[in-house]
């Protein structure tokens, strides 16, 4: 019996091709956060800590996401918007697994005077976040501060040196290493 209906066997090529586009379709299909446009793939690790966050917090691996994307036009003349999405990217999902109430309840909590209110530093949400996950804290350590000294960094190197297409590539690097920062930290805290 045959397949195409006229006695003939079906073409070993022809099937062989059609079971690898099978194959690539359903890996595409497992893998569409692990693209970004203008970037290329992300490396595996990355894709997966894209894809946990988009699990949790679609709109949060959107803003992610764009950042990425802006972060590789290569046309624009400041990364400022890049560095502070991711930044805040970070903190948002670090505050969602650290709960400001059950970071207080911890005995190591001492907490930052805030508007008359005593509330968790970000170093103690991403403390709290890690320890629940079951990670290394001394991993993260200090790691929110850096991110935040370099978006002011970032900002005001764009401010007080204009916008020359040198400038702006060394920008550029600093921002994409300050964004394997966060994918460091989201790594530790987003749950598996």
């Amino acid at each position: 019996m045959t397949s195409n209906g006229r006695g003939e066997a079906p073409d070993p090529d022809l099937l062989r091709r059609l079971r690898e586009f099978q194959l690539r379709v359903r890996q595409s299909r497992r893998r569409v956060d692990a693209v970004v446009p203008a970037r290329g793939p992300l490396s595996g690790r990355d894709a997966d800590i894209l894809a946990r966050l988009r699990h949790h917090a679609p709109t949060l691996a959107d803003s992610l996401e764009q950042a990425l994307r802006d972060l590789n036009d290569h046309t624009r003349l400041s990364y400022v918007g890049p560095a502070g999405e991711a930044r805040e990217v970070m903190r948002a999902t670090v505050q969602m697994f650290a709960p400001d109430d059950e970071v207080r309840k911890q005995p190591w909590y001492v907490g930052i005077e805030q508007g008359g209110k005593r509330n968790p530093s970000q170093t103690e949400r991403v403390r709290y976040a890690v320890q629940q996950r079951g990670g290394n804290k001394d991993q993260v350590k200090g790691v929110d501060e850096l991110i935040d000294q370099l978006v002011g960094q970032i900002g005001r190197q764009t401010y007080s040196t204009g916008s020359s297409a040198l400038h702006a590539g060394t920008i550029q690097a600093k921002v994409r290493k300050m964004i394997g920062w966060v994918f460091a930290i989201l790594d530790e805290v987003l749950p598996e």
